[in-house]
């Protein structure tokens, strides 16, 4: 049955004001020929090899490994490569609910790494006033992903999206960027992997 909050399964110390607990670094990155959104992946039977598994989808589809995170732990360990669990942090939500689901975000991607699946962190954040917890427990000089779909079509959330890219290079100097957008970047600092929205038929390069 679903735990309180994760609270009697694991709690993590974490860092920052709201103790979000730390995801390990990705030094390498598995040799990936596909990926996957979860709500695909989790009903497989046959899990295709060299295979990674993303979760750029509605929330809801997910939902459920906040609430079963052993047994989506289960469920996975056979994909090569796991992007953790994006919760969304809309620029529209109350504060509290954006700082929950960063947290969430957290709590299943150290747990997962506990459990020996490879997670590779997804970068998330709002407005400059996001970026006093967005960064906490991200990990240095390491593998991860991010993705502008949502944000670059309104000048406002464009700016703001690329304001936090670069912060994110900043404070974090990712070693490489899973970039998972409609388009090829342009213009964007950093050592950026493409990966096409439409992510179950192109495959980034």
């Amino acid at each position: 049955m679903p735990q309180l909050e994760n609270l009697d399964v694991k709690i993590y110390d974490g860092v920052g004001e709201y103790n979000i607990p730390v995801i390990q670094p990705t030094d390498e990155l598995p040799k990936i020929n596909k990926w996957l959104e979860f709500e695909k992946a989790k009903n497989m039977r046959n899990k295709p090899k060299q295979t990674g598994v993303h979760f750029f989808e509605y929330d809801f589809k997910f939902e459920c490994v906040w609430n079963f995170p052993d047994r989506y732990a289960d469920t996975l360990s056979s994909y090569d490569c796991i992007l953790a669990p994006d919760f969304s942090i809309y620029v529209n939500m109350p504060k509290a609910l954006q700082i929950y689901n960063h947290y969430r975000k957290h709590w299943i991607s150290a747990y997962w790494q506990d459990k020996g699946l490879t997670v590779i962190p997804v970068i998330n954040w709002g407005f400059e006033d996001s970026y006093d917890w967005c960064f906490d427990g991200e990990p240095m000089n390491s593998i991860v992903a991010t993705s502008n779909v949502g944000c670059n079509q309104i000048t406002e959330l464009k700016n703001m999206w690329l304001k936090g890219y670069n912060e994110m290079l900043k404070r974090l100097n990712p070693s490489k960027i899973l970039f998972y957008s409609n388009s090829y970047p342009e213009n964007l600092d950093g050592n950026i992997h493409f990966i096409k929205y439409n992510i179950d038929k192109s495959i980034g390069r």
